[in-house]
């Protein structure tokens, strides 16, 4: 946290100094001008003078006739003292050494104040002060689990609506095995965001291993809100296939479990699916599923500024987009801004049409964005990221950072 402050303070300095620069200037400006309005007026009067004196030559060699020469001699008079008249109408003069200083702290206090107002109203101190002090426990967590876990409770129980500290502790109770405490955190974290199939599920699967791996009441009512949220969740769909998996109804966990698959999570999650289902096809005598067609592992993260600004709470929708072409994504699956960074699969497997697929295409290009609106449609705020053109051709790999506000 000490670095930011260190930086605000000499962003401060630098708008100070754009402020302070042409008070320091106006000085020297001001006596640059006085003596260009010297010299001018200097100009003048010798002008006037040569006139005069060509005026007077005129009058003695008879050019003019000297009932002519009073009013020719007056039009020269009144020119210089119309020149003379506008430049004392004209005259700089510099303020009070009080009057600038004066100026100047007003100034730079009313710049100041104001982006402090603005930043305090529309900026992201407070997701940036949970987030440093985060790191703090963490950092703290390193050295002394015991202590981060004291200090996670603390800061929760000051700020009962924390959601970031929430997950953490969630995390740190379930790491300890403190399975009840654990789903009690995410019950916390579904009372400030709202229900949602992925933490109803995550709850569902700490209640399970802490009733002993098993589908008791509590659990099983955890997971029909899931369902009933959310029928295609893959954390749901995967504790069915688990506890079917328990109970030796192979068939049911290959139909939970190859359900889930197509909208995996992430690379961790994909690969313990396939090899869950690889072990309940062998043990029903079925061919090994195997992957067909194109496949992008996407390595999804966001950027500074997006983690920090964006709600942890959002939908992220990841798509693949033919080159040149509109209507529904080729593949496409969602995660939440929470679980970034992650790797996660497009392949045929999450394309929206059959026939509207990876293999149909030569070229594409892979998009992220968050969607403030919780809709695919693109709106004012949303966050995004996007890959440059790629050809699909076998399994490949890419980085994608969501880093762009609509």
């Amino acid at each position: 946290m000490t670095s930011l402050w260190i930086g605000l303070f000499l962003l401060a300095a630098l708008a100070a100094l754009f402020l302070i620069w042409p008070l320091l200037r106006r000085e020297k400006l001001t006596k640059q001008l006085l003596a260009q309005q010297h010299a001018r007026q200097l100009a003048n009067i010798t002008l006037y003078r040569q006139k005069l004196a060509q005026l007077d030559l005129d009058l003695e060699e008879g050019r003019i006739e000297e009932d002519a020469f009073p009013q020719m001699k007056a039009e020269i008079e009144d020119l210089l003292l119309d020149d003379a008249d506008i430049r004392q109408q004209k005259t700089w003069h510099s303020p009070s050494s009080f009057f600038k200083k004066t100026a100047l702290v007003v100034v730079i206090g009313a710049v100041l104040g104001t982006s402090f107002l603005l930043y305090e109203r529309i900026g992201g101190r407070l997701g940036l002060e949970s987030w440093y002090a985060q790191q703090q426990l963490i950092e703290e967590g390193r050295k002394d689990f015991g202590s981060l876990l004291r200090r996670l409770e603390e800061t929760v129980a000051a700020n009962p609506d924390d959601t970031q500290g929430w997950s953490l502790l969630a995390r740190v109770y379930l790491d300890l095995g403190q399975l009840e405490k654990g789903a009690e955190a995410i019950g916390e974290i579904i009372r400030i965001e709202g229900t949602s199939a992925m933490l109803l599920a995550q709850q569902a699967q700490a209640l399970y291993f802490a009733d002993g791996q098993r589908l008791s009441e509590r659990v099983q009512s955890l997971i029909d809100q899931a369902l009933e949220v959310d029928p295609k969740d893959p954390a749901t769909l995967s504790l069915l296939g688990m506890a079917a998996y328990q109970q030796q109804d192979w068939e049911a966990a290959r139909v939970y479990w190859e359900a889930a698959l197509p909208r995996a999570s992430g690379i961790e999650a994909d690969e313990s699916l396939r090899e869950g289902i690889a072990d309940v096809r062998q043990r029903l005598g079925m061919e090994p599923l195997t992957a067909s067609g194109p496949q992008f592992i996407v390595n999804l993260k966001l950027s500074n500024a997006a983690s920090l600004l964006a709600d942890p709470r959002a939908t992220v929708f990841v798509f693949a987009q033919p080159v040149g072409g509109a209507g529904a994504p080729l593949a496409a699956t969602r995660i939440k801004v929470s679980d970034l960074p992650t790797s996660l699969v497009l392949s045929d497997e999450q394309a929206m049409m059959p026939q509207n697929n990876l293999s149909s295409a030569k070229q594409v290009v892979i998009q992220a964005r968050i969607a403030i609106g919780g809709t695919p449609q693109a709106q004012e705020g949303d966050w995004q990221g996007q890959t440059q053109v790629l050809n699909v051709d076998g399994q490949q790999r890419v980085e994608l950072e969501i880093n762009q506000q609509l």
